[in-house]
């Protein structure tokens, strides 16, 4: 005990008799710098046996007996990670908080400088504030409770994580509540895209089985917009003045503002590193909807920047016929020799799906909208492409990581990898910082 800095609890189970022993017995560590306690539900069908069940109960809210009591011994967390529905209860408000909770919350909000917030995902294409109100109004509330009274005197945060279904209305106010912390870096990770979903433009984009076909551009329902149409520093300061007379009473999001913009007007110069994820509504590789370009757009404002992650969509069917498997066997194989492949595709691979031809569509999708002081950077700036491609009834994940550089030209990349591939898992545990 005299000795422990770091305490995760990842994909527990039986998490209530853990979690309750872990605070009956009042144990002191005098070293704890991280306590996590991580990794949201996939269905509702699984509480009764996740970690989640055990926290959604009186017992187990963060600022309430007997947490309360645990984190009033272990004032020095640095390091946090919490579902965001277990700080306190729904309809909790600032006037009915007792002063040790205020005290607790203060001490939080100096002291910490990573914060990982789960909820539960939930697999719907609309996440608003109103639909998410209808699958669990108290979720929503708890939700609201920790971004109004908790999240709003956080001061000194060095990383926010978000994972799971979290309203976007709520998104954006849980980046303005954090306004007053130096961010260097921000995680979004959800069943939707992080920014917003940018496929509406589609006659049917809430189609779970996407097939566009590769080398045919999408028929999109407006023009791609201009991308000098970014706005300049005195916009964003007239939005900055706009926003602070907003009430946080209501949680609404200017359709003007978009949440990379409310970002950027309080973290534009702190900002490295981005983590934009969730397959739903992301951009598309090859032509991106007029939605996406906007979104992408306000990166422009980010001049530290070093790295992005983001997903991108890549068509995989050709004359109605699905490539995914020789997609795969083709970034699988080491040695691509034409005679391993049908004849009459070979030429579809090497000139859509080979990796250097994609990567140099990531720099062409992503690099017109980065800064050109980040880009400028010797390292330039890192993207972390996401690639989803559907094979059959489930989406496959890979990553291809181009370095751009100046006027969106590609430095370096690696990749294309799969999920499971060796070097990545290595280095995304030695990455950890906490665990």
């Amino acid at each position: 005990m005299e000795t422990l800095t770091s305490i995760t609890f990842d994909w527990l189970l039986n998490g209530r008799a853990v979690l309750r022993a872990l605070t009956s017995t009042r144990p002191y560590f005098p070293r704890l710098r991280a306590l996590q306690v991580r990794n949201a539900v996939d269905s509702p069908a699984q509480l009764e046996e996740t970690l989640s069940s055990a926290l959604l109960s009186p017992e187990c809210y963060l600022l309430e007996p007997p947490w309360l009591d645990f984190f009033q011994r272990h004032p020095n967390l640095e390091c946090l990670a919490w579902p965001i529905e277990c700080f306190l209860p729904e309809g909790t408000q600032s006037r009915t908080l007792g002063d040790d909770v205020r005290a607790l919350i203060t001490t939080l909000g100096h002291r910490l400088k990573s914060l990982r917030v789960d909820a539960q995902v939930i697999s719907h294409y609309d996440d608003t504030v109103e639909m998410f109100g209808i699958h669990s109004s108290q979720a929503l509330g708890r939700q609201t409770a920790f971004v109004r009274l908790v999240a709003s005197q956080m001061r000194s945060l060095k990383v926010i994580k978000v994972e799971g279904t979290v309203p976007i209305e709520l998104r954006y106010e849980l980046l303005q509540a954090l306004q007053h912390c130096s961010l260097q870096k921000v995680v979004v990770i959800g069943f939707n895209w992080a920014l917003a979903d940018t496929w509406t433009d589609l006659e049917d984009h809430h189609s779970s089985h996407l097939r566009l076909e590769i080398g045919k551009p999408v028929a999109w329902k407006r023009a791609v917009p201009s991308i000098t149409q970014t706005p300049d520093q005195d916009d964003l300061l007239d939005a900055q003045h706009d926003l602070e007379a907003l009430s946080l009473e209501v949680v609404e999001r200017p359709a003007a503002l978009p949440l990379l913009e409310r970002l950027a007007l309080s973290q534009a110069d702190t900002v490295i590193e981005l983590k934009l994820c969730g397959s739903i509504g992301a951009p598309m590789l090859y032509y991106p909807s007029p939605k996406a370009q906007v979104e992408l757009s306000y990166l422009k404002h980010f001049h530290n920047l070093r790295y992005l992650t983001t997903a991108v969509w890549l068509a995989s069917t050709h004359e109605n016929r699905d490539l995914s498997p020789l997609i795969f066997e083709y970034w699988n194989t080491t040695t691509n020799k034409p005679e391993h492949f049908p004849q009459d595709l070979y030429h579809i691979l090497t000139d859509y799906y080979a990796p250097a031809v994609l990567a140099d569509k990531v720099a062409e999708l992503i690099g017109p909208h980065l800064s050109p002081r980040a880009c400028a950077h010797p390292a330039g700036v890192s993207v972390n492409a996401l690639i989803l491609i559907q094979q059959f009834h489930h989406n496959e994940i890979f990553e291809l990581q181009v370095q751009i550089g100046k006027k969106s030209k590609v430095m370096n990349f690696v990749g294309i990898r799969g999920e499971d591939h060796p070097e990545k898992l290595r280095e995304k545990m030695q990455g950890r910082k906490w665990f």
